[in-house]
């Protein structure tokens, strides 16, 4: 049929978050091993040694094409799903072009050999033969790009980004009431409080060299310029007591 004929890359992209990390990974390793794909990009980040954060994965993955839409309902056996979205790119125009162009560089190809064992002149043998590696090595560009369309085809790419959290974002509908609105704002807040106090004992414990050096220096300081006060009062006084004696 006409649809079975179209040439159409398909492209997936899934945004994921889990409690539980670890299980998640391997259940989208297990996924693509289910479907017969492979990985092709995959890059896990662990805790930061000096800030808080949770662990993250970015994956490409390539699945037979048949399987694309399946796969992509099954994300949710990965975690929670938060945004998924999918894009078909239709190459087809542009596939059958360049298997026309390598039919006609072909015919060229047969023209001019047949051409080359007629040749005796040395300058049109040079020149055909130039001409024959150009024509071969265009063939062989373009078989290799209708390769790469048909590999990109049969294997559609899914990225699928997954992100440790500590609680499940909600995704229950809007509060309605102002009770659960004050509720939910009271939960938000504390939440944020909680995160930013982790966040500055965290950044206070990896910058307490530093603070102590500020402390000293402004300490430093300060005394200098008492020092350098109480000695400018003094000499003053010196100087008033020596002005009085010469009155006298």
């Amino acid at each position: 049929s006409i649809i079975s004929q179209r040439k159409v890359i398909m492209d997936g992209n899934v945004s994921i978050e889990t409690l539980h990390f670890d299980e998640s990974v391997a259940a989208l390793d297990q996924l693509v091993n289910d479907f017969g794909g492979f990985i092709e990009v995959r890059n896990v980040r662990g805790k930061s040694k000096y800030a808080y954060s949770m662990r993250t994965a970015n994956y490409v993955i390539r699945i037979p094409a048949e399987s694309f839409d399946l796969v992509m309902k099954n994300m949710g056996t990965i975690g929670n799903v938060l945004e998924s979205t999918s894009k078909g790119t239709d190459i087809t125009d542009t596939y059958y072009d360049t298997q026309t162009r390598i039919k006609t560089l072909k015919v060229q190809e047969e023209t001019l050999l047949d051409i080359l064992s007629k040749a005796v002149k040395l300058e049109d043998v040079i020149t055909l033969e130039k001409r024959i590696s150009e024509v071969r090595y265009e063939i062989e560009s373009l078989e290799n790009t209708i390769k790469n369309y048909d590999r990109l085809v049969a294997f559609s790419r899914i990225t699928v980004f997954i992100q440790e959290v500590d609680d499940d974002t909600k995704t229950e509908p809007a509060p309605e009431t102002l009770g659960e609105r004050i509720s939910d704002s009271f939960k938000d807040s504390l939440r944020r409080f909680k995160n930013g106090l982790e966040d500055f004992l965290v950044w206070l414990a990896g910058s307490w060299i530093s603070i102590i050096f500020v402390a000293l220096v402004i300490l430093i300081l300060v005394m200098t310029y008492k020092a350098k006060k109480l000695k400018a009062r003094k000499a003053a006084e010196k100087a008033a007591e020596m002005t009085a004696d010469k009155k006298e």
